[in-house]
């Protein structure tokens, strides 16, 4: 527990490639959870998902076989709105399918962490009207407008903390990715979720995306804002409060999660999304976010890299993405793969799930092609 405090503590480093007070973390590397996250309007509202029906009910042998690979962290995605089917309401909801979500996302954190002593990333993934990644969104509509103020956001961040505040190996993931909205208005939402949290008595680690789909290349670019003037997310990051007044928080244990992909529009959805664009493409990704966040003194954390196995340059590729995250662990803390689950829900090995699904679904046992290539730097 103690350990796991100390690797993500949020105080500056120096800009040389050292470990804070001579303290070197382990490597906080493991998998993505997909399954649990779904589109709102894919089940009735109001009465809630069903399980096995709209999301995977997680066996508990699946996170025995992650933690037999030695992974070290799960990313276990969930969805907002069935958490919370309407804003302001508690968590957990009494009864029914919302309550039964609830706690089928729970038993799975617990037995990660308890059982088998693992960290686990809390956080929504939010569908869009057509079903793709939302970002900051509750049923389609964004974060800071007048259907979902900030302050509902807030909220919703500190009910969930309220629940988790007491087990040290959760950390909270804002959203997955935010997108097509001003970064100003992502990152004071961001600083709301922060302040919520620790109002409500959380002190675990919290990881906070980017606008523009969290894409670690285009960190200090600012094409994805929609606001006038277009920032950057190393703006947004450094002036969250006010100019010169960055994203702030007490604890001291926020850093900044990022995603990347290799093919050439850098999504896993292009015309070849199986195609890797470069063997150093994730480094060069890596390296826009990574150096800002070295110069300006906090962290980051890769939430999402994947690609197909079965590519030519592939095992190359993992082997300089691999090197580079080792020369740079005083400011990348780790990465999770995209994406595992139970094999009936996640079986593809391709873009754009890049399955690390055990290929056993009776014994949730048996490697991917992309399992054999990641697995031994875990």
């Amino acid at each position: 527990m103690l350990l796991a405090m100390l690797l993500w503590s949020g105080a500056s480093v120096a800009a040389e490639h050292v470990f804070r007070d001579g303290f070197e973390p382990p490597r906080l590397r493991g998998v993505n959870i997909a399954g649990m996250e779904m589109a709102y309007f894919n089940y009735p509202q109001a009465t809630g998902p069903v399980a096995g029906g709209n999301y995977a009910v997680l066996d508990t042998g699946l996170i025995d076989y992650y933690a037999g690979k030695q992974v070290r962290v799960l990313r276990l995605l969930f969805s907002w709105e069935a958490m919370q089917p309407q804003l302001g309401d508690p968590i957990p909801a009494a009864a029914g399918n919302y309550r039964a979500y609830f706690d089928n996302y729970k038993r799975i954190v617990d037995y990660a962490t308890d059982v088998q002593g693992m960290q686990v990333v809390i956080e929504p993934w939010q569908a869009d009207a057509g079903g793709g990644a939302g970002g900051a969104r509750w049923r389609g509509m964004p974060v800071g407008s007048a259907q979902v103020p900030v302050s509902a956001f807030a909220g919703f961040w500190a009910a969930m903390a309220a629940q988790f505040r007491d087990n040290g190996l959760v950390s909270y993931g804002l959203v997955n990715e935010p997108n097509n909205m001003s970064t100003m208005q992502w990152f004071a939402a961001a600083q709301a979720a922060i302040d919520a949290i620790r109002a409500a008595g959380s002190s675990q680690r919290i990881l906070v995306p980017g606008n523009g789909y969290s894409a670690a290349s285009t960190w200090t670019s600012s094409s994805y804002d929609t606001g006038s003037p277009q920032r950057s997310n190393a703006y947004g990051w450094l002036n969250a409060n006010g100019p010169g007044q960055p994203l702030h928080d007490p604890a001291g244990r926020i850093a900044a999660e990022v995603h990347t992909y290799l093919d050439s529009w850098e999504c896993a959805c292009s015309d070849t999304p199986d195609a890797i664009s470069s063997t150093h493409a994730a480094s060069d990704h890596l390296a826009v976010v990574v150096d800002e966040a070295r110069a300006h003194g906090y962290r980051v954390w890769l939430g999402e890299i994947g690609f197909y196995a079965g590519n030519a340059i592939a095992a190359a590729t993992w082997a300089d993405f691999v090197a580079y995250a080792d020369a740079n662990r005083d400011t990348l803390e780790g990465y999770a793969w995209w994406a595992g689950g139970m094999p009936a829900w996640w079986p593809d090995v391709h873009a754009p799930h890049f399955s690390v699904a055990p290929t056993d679904a009776a014994s949730l046992d048996g490697d991917s092609i992309n399992m054999d290539l990641i697995e031994p730097d875990f």
